[in-house]
């Protein structure tokens, strides 16, 4: 059928959908607003949602980083954790706590995931347990593990308070560790732990804890345990212990919120299911190829062989029903966790970089967003399509220069004088990967020295008690170029090629 815009109401729910993207995109809206009224989560589809997304997450973390050497010990991190599990179940404990033993160490996986190095001088994450339970209550478990899972530590430290001889026990590793996590208990923290009714599951944790150490044990896998996962997760929904906001597409862990915070960007690995990052090919090029929809902007260059070739597509998500699941599902799901708060998309585009095509000079988007009258912050999600390689010119960032405001610039492009001073870190990243990056991060990027294309989204979000200004920053965009005052493609004069519309 003819695509036909859709009414006002359905606007303010799906962000201005055509008819094709309106049954998904406004019924995921309409869901998310009702879950945000009643944490009761009633409707069966919506419980599979999350623990499909949540079981994901979680496989994504430990095939990811599971493999990366659990603190110091002969083994990994995942081979730890499913021989505590084992053991627990060994042992004759309950399902809910053989999972609170196979995900005590999840914090750990967490830190890396981040982009964190191992610290408590190489032996792991601090706090991980606090990470690992508040990662773990985010995706919908009960209390008895996420409260299990953050009192893992305090075991240890009871059995060293309690008996000083204990820490003779202890691996090297774990006594680095202990130093970090507040060293044995005093005695009042002792009687505080023998008044708490939960505390014996937490001090036969650390029995299976230590048990789970046997780098010759059998191996086994995390899909032993998924089916567990699984029930677990349904009946704490159904019994109205409802996950996180967020659960249902892709929570991110206090670690990931504090590199963010830090560095002014993060990479966020494995968000996308297989179907998505099989489609995304597909789905760049219907955007293209689309010549019945006006509102979408095209911009060609010409490279040094004189050959004219796409650079930049603008202003899709509003007319394709894929990106617009995208746009108003997980990469807003994911701008909102980092702002804070609810965020409300800004602008969107798909940058071509093809044999020859050109980089950007360095700059920061907070100059070409019209900040001075629009919204004053922005997050974009970058969305690999391709692979950025060093060869095929990947997005540079300024590593947390976010904070210091707007740089020397002309036009936008910040200053020789200003960059001299800059280190940058290049982003590589694989299809679906995606990358949130602050509007005041300094980034560039080079020209494309392959034969092949890199092919980025990126997709610009404001928090949205500053209002929907999308049509307003369009309207701001064509209103400079009839000025003559922005750049070929952008507001800024950023765009190293030559744009030949």
């Amino acid at each position: 059928e003819e695509e036909q815009p859709v009414g006002a109401m359905l606007r303010a729910l799906s962000g201005a959908f055509y008819a094709p993207a309106l049954v998904r995109v406004c019924t995921r809206a309409v869901r998310q607003v009702s879950t945000k009224l009643d944490p009761r989560i009633e409707d069966e589809p919506r419980i599979e949602e999350i623990v499909d997304a949540s079981r994901r997450r979680l496989r994504s973390l430990f095939e990811r980083y599971g493999s990366s050497d659990y603190i110091g010990e002969p083994m990994s991190i995942a081979e730890h954790s499913l021989q505590s599990a084992h053991a627990a179940a060994k042992a004759g404990e309950s399902e809910e706590s053989v999972l609170a033993c196979l995900l005590h160490d999840v914090g750990h996986l967490c830190g890396l995931e981040a982009g964190y190095a191992p610290g408590m001088e190489g032996c792991g994450t601090p706090e991980h347990e606090r990470v690992g339970a508040e990662l773990l209550k985010a995706l919908g478990f009960p209390v008895s593990i996420t409260r299990a899972v953050s009192q893992h530590v305090n075991a240890k430290r009871y059995l060293c308070g309690r008996d000083p001889t204990y820490m003779d026990k202890l691996s090297d590793a774990s006594r680095t560790t202990l130093r970090f996590q507040g060293g044995p208990m005093s005695a009042m923290e002792v009687a505080a732990a023998d008044a708490d009714p939960h505390f014996p599951l937490a001090l036969r944790m650390r029995q299976y804890d230590e048990a789970g150490k046997d780098p010759h044990a059998r191996p086994l896998q995390l899909e032993d345990f998924e089916a567990s996962i699984s029930a677990v997760l349904r009946k704490t929904l159904r019994n109205d212990e409802a996950g996180h906001t967020y659960a249902h597409s892709y929570v991110l862990s206090s670690e990931q919120l504090r590199y963010w915070e830090e560095h002014g960007f993060l990479i966020v690995r494995g968000a996308l299911s297989n179907e998505q990052v099989d489609a995304l090919s597909e789905m760049t090029k219907k955007v293209v190829t689309d010549t019945k929809c006006k509102d979408i902007l095209k911009h060609h260059e010409k490279v040094a062989d004189g050959d004219v070739q796409i650079c930049r597509v603008e202003n899709f998500c509003l007319h394709h029903a894929w990106w617009g699941e995208f746009a108003f599902g997980l990469a807003k799901d994911l701008v909102s966790q980092a702002f804070g708060e609810e965020a409300v998309l800004f602008k969107d585009k798909i940058n071509f970089k093809g044999p020859q095509g050109a980089g950007f000079l360095l700059h920061q988007d907070a100059t070409a967003y019209a900040t001075d009258e629009l919204a004053t912050r922005h997050i974009s999600v970058l969305l690999a399509i391709d692979e950025s390689t060093a060869q095929n010119g990947p997005l540079e960032v300024a590593t947390a220069l976010h904070t210091q405001g707007i740089f020397a610039n002309e036009y936008g492009v910040i200053t020789a004088e200003a960059e001299k001073s800059m280190a940058f870190t290049q982003v590589l990243v694989r299809p679906g990967d995606i990358v949130l990056f602050d509007s005041f991060l300094p980034h560039r990027s080079g020209s494309n020295l392959t034969q092949g294309w890199r092919r980025s989204a990126y997709l610009t979000y404001n928090v949205a008690a500053e209002g929907d200004l999308h049509e307003a920053y369009y309207a701001r965009k064509k209103a400079a170029w009839a000025a003559g005052t922005a750049g070929s493609i952008s507001i800024n004069r950023d765009f190293a090629g030559q744009a030949v519309d």
